[in-house]
């Protein structure tokens, strides 16, 4: 029992900083991606259906499958965040809020399809047709969920923290976040800054969704990602926007999170103790991050 939520803690920090990365490279371009739910919920049906489709129906190999699932759940999720970086572009309309609006509108569309037309055969789950074993990320501590994409997630922080730290576009973005009209009259590219850093914070959420799906779950259930949004978004906030320390910052929050709804569920709470937690941190950490706007 104690592996079992050891592997899942380590498989919910993996989600944590993948999805954080998204929220890292907004905060970094001085926005916040408050979509990242919704992107995370798009990323893994539109990956089910894919791979599902692939694998079963046109006969593909698992990896190939795979390759092409995570693909189109990324791009989905990028063309939602895309959308507000067009929207604050050309309508200067805030980018906080059509990140959130846009999520909140896609949730319900995808809860329909996945009860209509897209609803396997798994008795009274909502939820996608499960994906076949070939499709599906082995786990490496059974009888957790934990999967290789641990060791994927935090080379994927450190490639980010160098291309954000060490690579001239990605020093654009910093300091297009931190001072806009200096980065403007040094020549920086707004357009290209807005909408790659849009496109790259909406992308890694759907790359989130497709590895709950691949990893942990093995189909898109209505309901799937709530939660792992907002964790990590605090997981971000904690890390201050630094991919490195997100790697840290994303496994506390996951222990917390993990080890207080076993706690909650060996004792017999009748309210969801992770929930509040999740609140509580949020909420103390926002304060700051307002104050220094301030």
């Amino acid at each position: 029992m104690n592996i079992y939520y050891l592997g899942s803690m380590l498989n919910t920090a993996s989600l944590y900083m993948a999805a954080g990365l998204g929220a890292t490279i907004s905060m970094k371009a001085g926005e916040f991606n408050l979509g990242g739910e919704g992107q995370i919920y798009a990323g893994g049906f539109i990956c089910a259906i894919t791979t599902n489709f692939l694998a079963k129906n046109a006969n593909f190999p698992g990896i190939i499958a795979i390759f092409f699932g995570v693909s189109a759940a990324f791009c989905c999720s990028a063309l939602l965040t895309l959308i507000s970086g067009l929207l604050k572009r050309y309508r200067n309309a805030s980018y906080l809020l059509t990140t959130f609006i846009l999520s909140a509108a896609i949730i319900p569309i995808i809860d329909g399809l996945i009860a209509g037309k897209f609803r396997g055969q798994t008795g009274n789950l909502l939820a996608t047709s499960f994906l076949p074993v070939n499709c599906r990320f082995k786990s490496i501590l059974p009888p957790s969920p934990l999967n290789g994409f641990m060791i994927a997630a935090i080379i994927l922080c450190v490639l980010t923290g160098l291309f954000l730290y060490k690579n001239p576009f990605g020093k654009q973005i910093c300091i297009y976040g931190k001072a806009s009209e200096f980065a403007l009259y040094s020549g920086f590219s707004e357009n290209k800054i807005v909408l790659i850093s849009s496109a790259l914070s909406g992308g890694l959420h759907g790359l989130t969704g497709a590895v709950t799906v691949l990893g942990t779950y093995y189909t898109c259930h209505s309901g799937f990602y709530a939660g792992i949004g907002w964790n990590a978004l605090a997981a971000a906030m904690i890390a201050a926007a630094n991919p490195y320390l997100l790697i840290p910052s994303s496994i506390v929050m996951s222990a917390l999170i993990t080890y207080s709804t076993k706690f909650a569920l060996f004792n017999n709470f009748d309210f969801d103790i992770g929930g509040l937690i999740q609140g509580l941190i949020i909420f103390l950490i926002a304060i700051p991050v307002y104050r220094r706007k301030k």
